[in-house]
């Protein structure tokens, strides 16, 4: 019973690519290659080629968002204090447009002390498991006033992550209708190539053309 490793795949898939190229640029393929396989293996190695790019791009703009969400990060928790706050009444589902809140998050009142010596009495982002006496941590600006927390470094992964899973499947999604088309396209050329040579080729094949040996004895 034969095997496959993945390793001897992967080496036959790189065979094939290698090959397909030197289709491309007219290399190989010997007396029989046909002008349509050449545009055949052309528009597959113009695929993974779009496709290298649109990788080294994705992976480009992810960087890009999580240095630039970082930078904000960082300068909003510039401006920002975390202070220790007093809660004083039982959480509850947080509305969506409420200052300091995000969807689905939590909010009670709750004091603090800032800036030192003044207090504030305020409503605040606090856990879902806050009970009312307990100590959470509070934003809050430069005047005391409740704030929005400066973005995690998992919110800012995320959404870079998000943003090059999103820019890499509609490359993908483009190259693989164009190359359908242009395949569909290149398959119907070959198939009238082949038609128009067995016109030719078929009255002497079969015998029609003058009449078969021997026919009408």
């Amino acid at each position: 019973m034969r095997s496959h490793s993945p390793s001897r795949g992967g080496c036959s898939r790189w065979r094939r690519l290698i090959d397909h190229v030197r289709l491309a640029v007219g290399a190989g393929g010997g007396p029989l290659c046909r002008p349509v396989d050449r545009a055949r293996s052309r528009a597959l190695v113009g695929v993974w080629l779009v496709m290298v790019l649109a990788s080294v791009g994705a992976v480009a703009a992810a960087v890009l968002v999580f240095r630039s969400s970082q930078a904000g990060a960082v300068r909003a928790a510039a401006r920002l204090h975390q202070v220790s706050a007093v809660v004083r009444s039982t959480p509850q589902q947080a509305d969506f447009s409420a200052s300091g809140a995000s969807a689905g998050g939590y909010r009670a009142t709750a004091t603090w002390t800032f800036p030192p010596g003044h207090t504030v009495t305020d409503q605040a982002p606090v856990p879902s498991t806050a009970v009312p006496g307990s100590t959470v941590p509070v934003w809050v600006d430069g005047t005391g006033q409740p704030a929005t927390a400066p973005r995690s470094t998992a919110d800012m992964v995320a959404t870079a992550g998000f943003i090059a899973l999103g820019g890499w499947s509609a490359a993908a999604l483009t190259c693989s209708v164009v190359y359908g088309v242009r395949r569909s396209r290149l398959e119907h050329r070959a198939e009238d190539a082949w038609q128009a040579d067995w016109e030719l080729v078929e009255p002497g094949w079969t015998g029609r053309a003058g009449g078969r040996p021997g026919a009408g004895d």
